[in-house]
C-alpha cells in the first residue's frame, strides 16, 4: 500500500510542477512581448529547460530509487543468507506451498535430503505425494485438511516417511506455521523438514535397550563414580531380595559375602583401572543372608572428558548352574544303572593309586569282573531283568568292599575292583576268591531265582605295570586268561599273556593282508544221506594259506576274524567263491544237490544278507535251490523279529536255510517254529558222545524227533566213529557229515563220485 501512495503521490506533485511550468512560462513569454520569431525560440528554449529540468528531476528519483533498491536487495541477500546458513547449520531443508497457485518451493537442503535435484521433487503437490510412504498416505491427509479446514495458525508438525533416491524410505519431521491472507483465509504454508531417520532408529535402540534392560534375567547395577548405586533393574531385586528403594544410593559392598580376601577386590579394581573392564565368579549375600554364586562383568564408563562416570555391574546367579555341573560331574563320572564309578572315575583314581604306590613303596591290585554268561539273561528274560542283575550285583560285590577299595561298573556286565593295599598275590587271590563266593548265592528278582558266575582277571601294581595303560591292559589280559580257562575263576596276569596279546594284534594285521592278498582258501567237506550213504552236497570252509606259516588252522584264525570284524568280509568272500564252483561242478555235470556255505552272527545282523545273496546269485548264475546257508542259532537269537525278517526274504529268493549248532543257543520253541528253514544241524558237541554217553544220547533223540515234528531235516555233524554213523541211523536221523565221510579238502581233490555230464 505504502508503495503505490508514494507513486501517485510523486506523479501529482509531477503534474502539478508541469502545470505551474507551463502556465507561468507562457504567461512570462505573452508578457514581454515578443516578435513571432522570438516567441518562437523563446518556446523551443522553455521546452528544453522543461526537459532538462525534469530529467534531472526523473534521475534524481531513480537513483534514490535504486541505492534503496540496493539496499534492500543486500538486506535480503544477508537474511537469506542467513536463513540459508541456519538451516545448513540445523540440517533442515526448506519447502513453501502457495495455496493460491498449488505451487510448492523446496530448498535444494530439502531435495538433498531425499538425494535428488529440486526439479526432480516437481513443483506440485500431486508429484510430492508420489514419495510419500504409502502407509502415511492418510495420515498426512488427514492433517493437512484438518489445519486448512481450521485455518489455525499454530505450529504444525509431522512426521512421515519419503523415499530416497537410494530406494530406501527416510524419516522426515516437518514444521511450518498457515499464513493468512488479510481477510484470514489461507494463503501460504511454509516451513521446514529435517531428516531424523537416525534419531528414530536410535529412539528405537533406546526403547528396545530399556525393554532389555528390564526383562533380561541378568541383573544390573549402576554407580556412580563414588560407588553409590543410582540404577537398578527387576532382575537385581529378584536376585538379591533387595528393592530399588532399599538399595539405591547404597554401596555395592552391601552385598559382600566375607569368602573373598583383601587380594581378591585389590585385583579386580585394579582390572577396572588398568583395562576398564573386569569379569569373573564372585560370591554374594542375598538380602535374607543366603551366599550364592553369580558371574559378573563390570565395566567403567567414561563421560565426554574421559574421566569415570559410572560403573555397570552385569550378573547372573549360577547356583543352578553351580548344582547341575556338580551333576554333570556325578553323572560323567558314575553309571547311571548302579550309581558306581564308571570307567572314567576308574582310570582316574587306578593313576592316583598307581602314582602313590610308586612314591611310597606300596603295592596294589586290579580286578576286571566280568559275569559268564550273562548274554543269556538278556536274552531269555529281557533287558529290564538284566538291568535288575546288574544293579544286584553291583550292591552284592559293596558288600564285600574294605578301606581304600574302589568298585566300579566298566560297562555291560563287566565291573572293576580297585585294592590299593594289597601287598601280596595271596591276598588278591583271597579277595577274588571271596567275590565269587558272594556271586554263588542265588538272585531273587521279580519272583524268580537267577544264578551268576563270574571270571575274574587279577593285575598287580607297581610289579606287573608302570602305569595306568598297562594296568588295564593286563587285567584285561588276565580276564581273557580266566574265562579260557572254563570261567567261573580267576587269573593273574603274567608275561606271556600280552605276547600272547601282541601275536593277536600281528594276526589280525596279517589276516588283512591275506583277505587283500588271495592267500584264502575254500574247502569241502561232503555231506552224506545216511539212509542211502549218498553224497549229496557239500560245506565250503575257509582255510588260510600263509606264506611264512602255511596252512593256519581255522580255530586260531576264525576267532580273531569275529573279534576283529574281518569275518563279515570273510564270509562275503566264501559267499561268492562257493556260488562260483557250484556253477563249475553242476557245468561238468557232477550231481550234488547243494553247497552249503556259513554265516557269521556279524553278517548275519547286518540285515543286508539278501541283498548281497541276491547279488552274488546274479553274478555267478547259480540256481537258488542249490545254495544252502547255514546261520547259528545264538545269531537267530539276538534279535528274533528281524532274524525272522531276514530269514523269510532269504527263503522267498528260493534257497535253503538250515539252524547250526543247534541246542547251544537257547531257542525259543514258539521262535523256531515260525522260522523258515528247511533243516537243523545237531551240534557236534553233543554227537561226540554217542552212542554210549546216556546225556548226549537224549539230547540227540530229543533234537530229532522235535525236528522232524516240525518236518525239518536234521543233520549231525562232527562224526569220526562207524557206530555213531549206525546209532544216528537208528535214530532216524537224516544226514551227516565229518571225518567218517571226509576231511575238508579243496575242489579239485574232492571225491564227488561220477561226472553224468555226456562229452
Amino acid at each position: 500500500m505504502s508503495i503505490r501512495h508514494d507513486a501517485l503521490r510523486l506523479t501529482l506533485m509531477y503534474m502539478l510542477a508541469a502545470g505551474v511550468w507551463i502556465f507561468f512560462s507562457d504567461g512570462l513569454l505573452v508578457a514581454l512581448g515578443l516578435s513571432a520569431q522570438q516567441m518562437e525560440r523563446a518556446q523551443l528554449l522553455k521546452g528544453l529547460c522543461f526537459v532538462l529540468l525534469t530529467s534531472v528531476l526523473l534521475y534524481g528519483i531513480l537513483h534514490s530509487h535504486w541505492r534503496l533498491q540496493r539496499r534492500i536487495r543486500r538486506a535480503l541477500g544477508a537474511s537469506e543468507e542467513r536463513l540459508s546458513l541456519a538451516l545448513d547449520a540445523a540440517e533442515d531443508g526448506l519447502w513453501d506451498w502457495d495455496l493460491r497457485t498449488r505451487e510448492l518451493f523446496f530448498s535444494p537442503r530439502y531435495s538433498a535430503l531425499l538425494g535428488l535435484q529440486p526439479e526432480e521433487l516437481g513443483g506440485t503437490r500431486e508429484a510430492w505425494l508420489q514419495h510419500l510412504h504409502p502407509d502415511d498416505h492418510a495420515h498426512y491427509r488427514q492433517t493437512i485438511a484438518e489445519l486448512l479446514r481450521s485455518a489455525s495458525q499454530e505450529p504444525y508438525e509431522n512426521t512421515y516417511r519419503l523415499r530416497h533416491r537410494d530406494g530406501n524410505y527416510r524419516w522426515i519431521q516437518s514444521r511450518g506455521r498457515l499464513l493468512l491472507d488479510a481477510k484470514g483465509r489461507p494463503e501460504r504454508f511454509i516451513g521446514t523438514a529435517s531428516d531424523i531417520t537416525q534419531r528414530r532408529a536410535d529412539e528405537d535402540s533406546l526403547r528396545q535397550a530399556a525393554a532389555v534392560f528390564d526383562a533380561t534375567q541378568e541383573g544390573v547395577l549402576v554407580s556412580d563414580a563414588a560407588q553409590r548405586i543410582v540404577h537398578i533393574n527387576p532382575a537385581f531385586s529378584r536376585i538379591t531380595g533387595y528393592s530399588a528403594t532399599e538399595i539405591l544410593g547404597q554401596q555395592p559392598n552391601l552385598l559382600k559375602s566375607g569368602r573373598h580376601d583383601d587380594t581378591f577386590y585389590r585385583t579386580m579394581w585394579h582390572a577396572l583401572q588398568s583395562r576398564g573392564a573386569w569379569s569373573g565368579e564372585i560370591w554374594n549375600r542375598r538380602k535374607n543372608g543366603e551366599i550364592y554364586p553369580q558371574w559378573q562383568c563390570i565395566r567403567v564408563i567414561h563421560d565426554e572428558k574421559g574421566a569415570i562416570s559410572h560403573y555397570v555391574a552385569v550378573f547372573s546367579d549360577i547356583s543352578a548352574l553351580k548344582r547341575s555341573q556338580r551333576e554333570l560331574d556325578y553323572l560323567a563320572h558314575h553309571d547311571p544303572l548302579s550309581n558306581l564309578p564308571n570307567r572314567l572315575l576308574f582310570t582316574e583314581r587306578v593313576e592316583h593309586a598307581l602314582e602313590r604306590a610308586q612314591r611310597e613303596q606300596h603295592h596294589g591290585a586290579v580286578l576286571l569282573i566280568d559275569l559268564d554268561h550273562f548274554k543269556h539273561i538278556n536274552e531269555s528274560l529281557g533287558h529290564n531283568v538284566g538291568d535288575l542283575l546288574l544293579k544286584a550285583v553291583g550292591e552284592r560285590l559293596k558288600e564285600h568292599l574294605g578301606k581304600g577299595m574302589t568298585l566300579a561298573r566298566l560297562g555291560g556286565d563287566e565291573f572293576g575292583l580297585l585294592c590299593e593295599d594289597c601287598s601280596n598275590a595271596e591276598q588278591a587271590a583271597d579277595l577274588a576268591q571271596q567275590l565269587l563266593d558272594c556271586l554263588s548265592t542265588p538272585f531273587q528278582l521279580i519272583g524268580q531265582e537267577l544264578f551268576i558266575a563270574a571270571s575274574i582277571g587279577i593285575s598287580l601294581f607297581p610289579g606287573d605295570a608302570q602305569n595306568v595303560e598297562q594296568v588295564l591292559r593286563n587285567v584285561d589280559s588276565a580276564l581273557f586268561k580266566a574265562k579260557s580257562s572254563g570261567r567261573e575263576g580267576f587269573a593273574f596276569y603274567a608275561l606271556e599273556l600280552t605276547e600272547y596279546a601282541r601275536q593277536r594284534v600281528e594276526l589280525v594285521s596279517a589276516l588283512r593282508h591275506a583277505l587283500e592278498g588271495n592267500e584264502l582258501r575254500v574247502h569241502y567237506q561232503p555231506l552224506h544221506c545216511l539212509s542211502s550213504g549218498r553224497l549229496i552236497g557239500v560245506e565250503a570252509l575257509v582255510r588260510w594259506q600263509h606264506p611264512q606259516r602255511g596252512l593256519v588252522p581255522p580255530g586260531e584264525f576264525i576267532p580273531i576274524a569275529e573279534d576283529s570284524g574281518l569275518i563279515g568280509a570273510i564270509d562275503a568272500w566264501v559267499l561268492a567263491q562257493a556260488c562260483q564252483q557250484m556253477v563249475a561242478w553242476k557245468t561238468a555235470g557232477y550231481a550234488l544237490l547243494f553247497v552249503a556255505v556259513n554265516v557269521s552272527s556279524r553278517l548275519f545282523s547286518r540285515g543286508e544278507l539278501d541283498k548281497r545273496v541276491a547279488q552274488v546269485l546274479a553274478d555267478t548264475g547259480l540256481d537258488p535251490a542249490c545254495l544252502e546257508l547255514e546261520v547259528t542259532e545264538s545269531a537267530v537269537m539276538d534279535d528274533p523279529d528281524a532274524a525272522q525278517a531276514l530269514l523269510e526274504r532269504l527263503r522267498d529268493l528260493g534257497i535253503r536255510l538250515a539252524i547250526d549248532d543247534f541246542g547251544t543257543g537257547y531257542s525259543s520253541l514258539a521262535r523256531l517254529k515260525r522260522l523258515p528253514v528247511h533243516k537243523l544241524k545237531l551240534d557236534q558237541s553233543f554227537v561226540c558222545g554217542l552212542p554210549h554217553d546216556k546225556d548226549d544220547v537224549a539230547i540227540t533223540r530229543a533234537v530229532i524227533a522235535l525236528g522232524h515234528s516240525l518236518e525239518l531235516k536234521i543233520l549231525a555233524e562232527g562224526i569220526e566213529q562207524p557206530e555213531q554213523v549206525d546209532f544216528l541211523r537208528q535214530l532216524g536221523c537224516d544226514y551227516a557229515q565229518g571225518y567218517h565221510f571226509g576231511r575238508p579238502q579243496p575242489a579239485e581233490l574232492l571225491n564227488l563220485g561220477p561226472c553224468t555230464h555226456k562229452r
